[in-house]
């Protein structure tokens, strides 16, 4: 389903609405955004003025949940998370060079759950037409909705024991230390240190890292 926002809020898509976007770039832009949605991830396009152009169903059902829009610009109901982010926005608009390198990931504090995870990606300049004009996709990462891989995944690719591949899953779905020891009747220290074996074997740095290594294994399993 495609999405633009409008006076009442996000609707769904007919190919002569966007903008008076032409029907092949609605086409493409629905297409980059079905792409993320299949990781089951929010997708956000933004022109260079911050406005958003479109966004999939994932994205729509976010609006009100640590996001919202306002005259058309996406930005975060907590204050700090949303300095966070128009700081990121602004940053990733104003890179020069390749694209890879407006990549970061941000956190999205919200009333109920885990934060959202946020990553913002400069489109590159030669697919920019056929966006009708978009020069940001933000992807919108819910780690309380994301799917595991099998432990025995983990196990098998990285070298974790059975204990680090359940603590590995919990902490990429958003699971505090404590919660995860009280989870398994462990002590606070036990699982502290299997959470940093977890980063060590996987290369990773962060629990936004960790939980998007997952959700591709988990698509692939």
């Amino acid at each position: 389903m495609r999405y633009r926002w409008g006076g009442a809020g996000p609707r769904e898509l007919v190919s002569h609405d966007i903008n008076r976007m032409p029907s092949e770039k609605l086409a493409f832009a629905a297409y980059v955004l079905n792409l993320v949605g299949c990781l089951q991830c929010g997708g956000f396009l933004l022109d260079a003025s911050r406005r958003v152009l479109s966004l999939n169903s994932i994205a729509a059902h976010r609006l009100g949940d640590g996001l919202k829009l306002r005259r058309d610009r996406l930005v975060a109901t907590e204050c700090e998370s949303d300095a966070r982010l128009q700081s990121s926005i602004e940053h990733a608009l104003n890179l020069t060079g390749s694209s890879d390198a407006a990549a970061t990931w941000l956190e999205i504090h919200r009333d109920s759950g885990v934060p959202l995870l946020i990553r913002i990606l400069r489109l590159e300049e030669n697919i920019l037409p056929a966006l009708n004009g978009a020069s940001l996709l933000l992807v919108a990462f819910d780690p309380e909705m994301r799917p595991a891989p099998p432990a025995d995944v983990l196990t098998r690719m990285f070298g974790l024991t059975r204990a680090e591949a359940d603590v590995a899953i919990a902490i990429a779905h958003g699971r505090r230390i404590a919660e995860v020891a009280a989870d398994r009747g462990a002590k606070v220290e036990t699982v502290r240190r299997q959470s940093k074996m977890v980063f060590a074997k996987t290369r990773r740095r962060s629990q936004a890292e960790l939980a998007a290594l997952l959700t591709r294994l988990a698509i692939l399993s």
